[in-house]
């Protein structure tokens, strides 16, 4: 192993080839399963509707043509994060054929935000749990595409992207059948007048009852036009992990002068869970049994609905599993008149919606009945259907996840042949030898106790005290949730002095102060400065790897809600805001994560311990709420926005431990974690706030 290690610049250079042959090798088999072996094209597009650019990602077969025409599907992340957290969902409804676009919502991930967004929001006023956030033009940028069937589209979204979607559909779909709409025009053009019962009557055949033989003809040509219309608007949404609160899915209209209930004009279905306790109640809502006209009876989950508006009645049809359009005509056509409704539930939590092979199973069979698609025309002998169970998005995930491993691995032997130059040699400090038999077991032990409990109690706080209500600043412009991550960051530091004194206090007549020299905290300036330029090193490493698994492979480095992707070029500076908040913390964590290091045992034992202990808090935590879950509790502790730090904290406990390892300073590995983080939430978190903060100059003009 001596040719492998981080003690000599040969063994440094031997592993960062090793990592980096990891960081290729995973990013290629992730890129087999998300392109399917080739079979599914993947396009990063952009387009620019408004004066902001957009970025998103297309999915369509292989050898697709403009004589094709193929059922469409748009995809919208949440709040928080960008489009690669519903990757998989992507991935899945192009292994069965369908024309897919993830889209970056205006101000995420790379998209910019425009004066004014399609719902007429931006510089004056702006609410983003109101707006359809350019989905709505991402809408209409997938009915440019030739080889789109222009009438079936559909859209998902996950939590603030299910909100999204709904609002672009009740601006795409509106609420007037093309009934209603016909009535109408006999109405305003041609001056009919009609009852309330008459106007549930069918428009065409009055019109040959009360028009001649001119004004039949000129009422069938915008027929016509009509039909083309109402038949190209959305014609399936499906919500994620949230349901229609924002928006109304009945209104009030007027038909011939008569005022009636509508509902929106599309196939409607809600997929969440009964762990997701802000909307496990959507099916016993007022505004539900009204929509769905159930009258005072709940709406059955997993149940296929169809609604009639004329009568107020609705029929339920049958299981959301069973019932298919391959079978019964009546539910086709009610598809086809845009009548459908199902609300299906599993046992997911919010965040685990949109990394859930049955969430994403119901949402791909949600989409091969509403838009009678999968792996061809649904019947067809040259279908080549794929099952709805047949969920594989996850093993690209965990590719990925690899590939993450591998980044920030490769930072280890590359700080290495950094310090053993001459220009870094100083940023390596010095140790003085601890006196033998000074190390006390049972306190050691003791001491891991009381970090679990500290980890425990301070997820905790941060979970249920300080998540509602994060506030927002235009110095500090991304979405709130950043919060949670200093303010866990800040308290476990917080703890971590209180061990320190603790430590110091016990160890001053066995060992003095040499732990706590050790550390080597007070450093020359110009070795902390040195050392912040290897961070800034090893950060433009990391993300230039990123860079070339992209270019090569379409691929990130993520798994779940911990990512590490590309970023807007302004958020470059945003990143020193960030870090700098972190860095304090990250110095105090260090120092009581490093004062005792254990020489009784192997290096890779006292690393492992230290990791696990560490983090064993945050994943008992997650314990609990799982179990009490699973038991028919309420959740233990909002875990909503913070699955992210099941991985987070042992990723960072390592990097603090092995980068002492590497320069006997705690300095190093409180730099690389602050940069390496606040990378990670500049290049997720996006502003998806209240106030309006647009394009700068500095992305104008470097165009990225």
């Amino acid at each position: 192993m001596k040719k492998l290690s981080l003690k000599t610049k040969e063994g440094c250079w031997r592993l960062l080839a090793i990592f980096l042959a990891v960081i290729l090798l995973s990013s290629f088999a992730a890129r087999m399963i998300s392109s399917d072996a080739g079979e599914i094209k993947i396009s990063r597009v952009t387009y620019d509707s408004r004066g902001a650019t957009v970025d998103a990602d297309l999915y369509y077969p292989a050898g697709t043509s403009d004589k094709d025409k193929l059922p469409a599907v748009l995809v919208a992340h949440g709040g928080g994060v960008a489009k690669g957290v519903v990757q998989g969902i992507a991935e899945e409804l192009a292994r069965r054929g369908f024309v897919v676009l993830n889209v970056d919502a205006y101000g995420a991930g790379l998209s910019e935000e425009p004066l004014y967004d399609d719902g007429g929001q931006g510089i004056e006023s702006f609410d983003s749990r109101s707006t359809p956030a350019g989905m709505l033009d991402a809408l209409n940028f997938l009915r440019t595409l030739n080889f789109v069937d222009q009438e079936r589209i559909g859209m998902t979204g996950h939590s603030m992207g299910s909100r999204r979607t709904a609002f672009a559909a009740m601006l795409d779909c509106g609420y007037y059948t093309l009934n209603d709409i016909m009535i109408n025009v006999l109405y305003e053009e041609f001056g009919q007048e009609f009852t309330v019962e008459e106007i549930n009557l069918n428009a065409d055949t009055l019109a040959e009852e009360r028009l001649n033989e001119d004004q039949l003809s000129h009422y069938q040509t915008i027929r016509e036009e009509r039909e083309i219309d109402y038949n190209t608007m959305l014609k399936a949404l499906c919500l994620i992990g949230s349901d229609a609160e924002k928006i109304n899915l009945i209104q009030t209209v007027d038909v011939a002068g008569h005022e009636v209930q509508r509902n929106c004009q599309v196939n409607f279905g809600i997929v969440t869970g009964y762990w997701d306790f802000s909307y496990v109640d959507f099916v016993s809502r007022d505004t539900t049994k009204e929509s769905w006209h159930t009258g005072s009876e709940d709406v059955t989950r997993d149940t296929w609905y169809i609604i009639d508006d004329n009568n107020a009645t609705s029929t339920a049809l049958g299981g959301f599993m069973d019932v298919s359009v391959l079978d019964n005509e009546q539910f086709q056509e009610a598809i086809d008149n845009r009548t459908t409704r199902v609300a299906c539930y599993n046992y997911e939590t919010h965040s685990k919606n949109f990394f859930s092979e049955q969430t994403t199973s119901d949402v791909v069979k949600y989409f091969e009945q509403t838009l009678g698609y999968n792996g061809g025309e649904l019947g067809s002998s040259e279908a080549d259907p794929v099952d709805s169970g047949s969920i594989v998005f996850i093993w690209r995930e965990i590719f990925n996840f690899i590939a993450m491993i591998g980044m920030v691995c490769m930072l280890f032997p590359l700080a290495g042949i950094l310090l053993k130059s001459r220009t870094f040699a100083c940023c390596v400090g010095g140790l003085k030898p601890v006196p033998e038999g000074s190390f006390n077991k049972k306190r050691y032990w003791l001491f891991n106790l009381v970090t679990v409990i500290i980890t425990f109690v301070v997820m905790y706080l941060t979970n249920n005290f300080f998540a509602p209500g994060m506030p927002w600043f235009r110095a500090l412009p991304l979405f709130p949730s950043w919060w949670l991550t200093v303010l866990l960051l800040a308290m476990l530091a917080v703890g971590s002095a209180a061990l320190l004194i603790v430590y110091w206090v016990l160890d001053r007549k066995t060992v003095g102060s040499v732990n706590l020299s050790n550390l080597n905290f007070k450093m020359k300036i110009t070795s902390i400065l040195k050392t912040i330029v290897i961070g800034i090193i090893l950060l433009a490493a990391a993300y230039g790897s990123l860079m070339l698994i992209e270019y090569l492979f379409g691929q990130d480095y993520r798994l779940w809600m911990a990512a590490f992707t590309e970023m807007k070029v302004e958020y470059w500076g945003m990143i020193w805001k960030y870090a700098i908040l972190m860095l304090p913390s990250f110095l105090i964590i260090g120092a009581s994560t490093n004062y005792t290091v254990r020489k009784d045992i192997p290096e890779w034992l006292d690393t492992a311990i230290t990791v696990i202990v560490n983090s064993l808090g945050v994943w008992i935590l997650c314990l609990i709420n799982f179990l009490v879950l699973k038991s028919g509790g309420a959740l233990f502790s909002n875990f909503t926005s913070t699955y992210g730090f099941l991985l987070f904290v042992p990723v960072t406990v390592y990097i603090t431990r092995k980068m002492y390892k590497v320069t006997n300073n705690i300095w190093a590995g409180a730099i690389v974690n602050s940069l390496l983080l606040a990378w990670c939430m500049c290049s997720t978190f996006g502003y998806h706030c209240d106030v309006f903060f647009g394009q700068t100059w500095i992305s104008n003009f470097f165009n990225i």
